[in-house]
C-alpha cells in the first residue's frame, strides 16, 4: 500500500483559525494532522443493498473512492439476471470498480482477496449484518457501517439530531453498532437522512414531481413548516469517501446530510417555481388517516434534520451541493425519464384530500 502525506491537511483540519497560531505551535499541530490524514492506496470493498433509498450510495462512494486513488470491489446483493439491468446497478460499469454479486449473510459467496477497509451499505439488523461483521472485523483497517439517522428518538423540544443522541433501542441499526463496539472492530457509523441524486432506487424529490408537473394537488402533513434536510448522495459519497487513513474517524459516528434545511411545503414550492408551475398544497392530519405502508407522503411529518459540525471538523468534509440550487437538474432528469408518459396510481393522494376536505 503506498502512502503519501497531503499537503493541506492543515487546513482541511484547523481552518482560518490556524493562521493566528505561532509558527511552533502551527507544526505540532500539522504534525497531529499528517498522523490522521494520508492520501492512501487502499482496497475497499463496498458491500451494497439491492434496493430502497441507500441503493445508490454504492455507485457514487465506488466513483469517488476510484478518483481518489483506491481500489474498489462491489459486492451486491441480490440476484444479477434481475436486478443488473436497473438503476442504479447499470451504471457500474462505469466506476472502474470490480463487481460481484454475492450474499452478505453467506461468507462462501464473498470476494476472494484481502481489503483495508469494508463499508456494509447493506444491512439494517444483526441477521444481515453479523455474518460480513464477524468475517472482516479481525482482518481489516476499518470497518464502516452506514446505519439511520432514522434510528434517533425523535425530539420536539430540540429537533436538531447531535451525535450522542437518544437512538431508538428496538432500531436494528442500534443492535448492529453496539456489536461493533463489543468486538472491538476499528468501526465508523455512517447517519444519512433523505438522499436525492441520479439513478437512484428510491423516490425522494420525484415524489413532488410527479404531482407537481401533473397539474395533481401535492397532500403535506399539516403544517407544512416543519424542517428537514435532502442530501445530494455525492456529497454523502464524499463524506464516507473521507474514511481512509483517518483514525480519527475510529469509534465515531457521523450524521450525513446537508447544512442546509428545507421546509416540506417549500420543497414543492420550489420545485413549482422552477418548473413554472403553482404547488397546489394540501394539508392534513396524518393522523386522521388509515394508509398501508408505503402510501402517503414519502417522508416524516415531523422536523427531521441533523447537525454536520463533527464531519466538517473530523473528517475536514463539506458538501457541495444544495437542494435548491440543484432543483432544475432534478427536474431535467425527472422530465427525461419518461414516468410522466405512464399512469400513476395517485389513489391514495385522493382519499387524503377527501378527509382533508371533510
Amino acid at each position: 500500500m503506498n502512502t503519501a502525506t497531503v499537503s493541506k491537511a492543515n487546513s482541511a483540519f484547523f481552518g482560518p483559525a490556524s493562521r493566528s497560531m505561532n509558527p511552533s505551535s502551527m507544526s505540532r499541530r500539522s504534525s497531529r494532522a499528517r498522523s490522521m490524514v494520508q492520501v492512501r492506496n487502499d482496497s475497499a470493498l463496498i458491500v451494497n443493498t439491492k434496493g430502497g433509498g441507500h441503493a445508490f450510495i454504492g455507485l457514487h462512494l465506488a466513483k469517488k473512492l476510484i478518483a481518489d486513488g483506491h481500489k474498489v470491489t462491489i459486492m451486491n446483493d441480490g440476484d444479477a439476471s434481475k436486478l443488473s439491468s436497473k438503476a442504479p446497478f447499470s451504471e457500474y460499469g462505469s466506476t472502474g470498480a470490480e463487481v460481484v454479486w454475492g450474499s452478505p449473510t453467506d461468507p462462501s459467496t464473498y470476494p476472494q482477496g484481502d481489503f483495508d477497509i469494508v463499508y456494509d451499505n447493506n444491512g439494517k439488523d444483526m441477521d444481515a449484518c453479523k455474518p460480513l461483521i464477524d468475517h472482516y472485523s479481525g482482518k481489516v483497517k476499518h470497518y464502516v457501517f452506514v446505519a439511520s439517522a432514522g434510528a434517533y428518538v425523535a425530539n420536539s423540544v430540540e429537533p436538531m439530531h447531535v451525535e450522542g443522541d437518544a437512538r431508538k433501542s428496538s432500531a436494528g441499526h442500534v443492535s448492529v453498532e453496539n456489536y461493533l463496539v463489543e468486538k472491538g472492530a476499528p468501526y465508523t457509523v455512517f447517519q444519512p437522512l433523505y438522499i436525492y441524486g441520479p439513478h437512484t432506487a428510491k423516490d425522494c424529490e420525484q415524489w413532488f414531481m410527479e404531482r407537481i408537473l401533473r397539474d395533481r394537488p401535492v397532500p403535506i402533513p399539516t403544517p407544512g413548516i416543519q424542517l428537514t434536510s435532502l442530501s445530494h448522495v455525492e456529497d454523502v459519497a464524499g463524506m464516507l469517501a473521507k474514511v481512509p487513513g483517518n483514525t480519527a474517524a475510529i469509534g465515531q459516528h457521523f450524521n450525513v446530510c446537508s447544512d442546509r434545511c428545507v421546509t416540506l411545503d417549500g420543497i414543492a414550492k420550489n420545485i413549482a417555481a422552477a418548473a413554472g408551475k403553482e404547488a397546489k398544497i394540501v394539508h392534513y392530519d396524518p393522523s386522521r388517516i388509515k394508509l398501508a405502508k408505503g402510501e402517503g407522503f414519502p417522508f416524516r411529518a415531523v422536523h427531521f434534520f441533523a447537525s454536520t459540525d463533527k464531519a466538517k471538523k473530523v473528517l475536514g468534509w463539506k458538501p457541495e451541493h444544495t437542494f435548491l440550487g440543484d432543483i432544475d437538474e432534478r427536474l431535467a432528469e425527472f422530465k427525461a425519464s419518461g414516468r410522466l408518459e405512464k399512469d400513476f396510481d395517485f389513489s391514495a393522494d385522493d382519499r387524503i384530500i377527501a378527509e382533508a376536505s371533510v
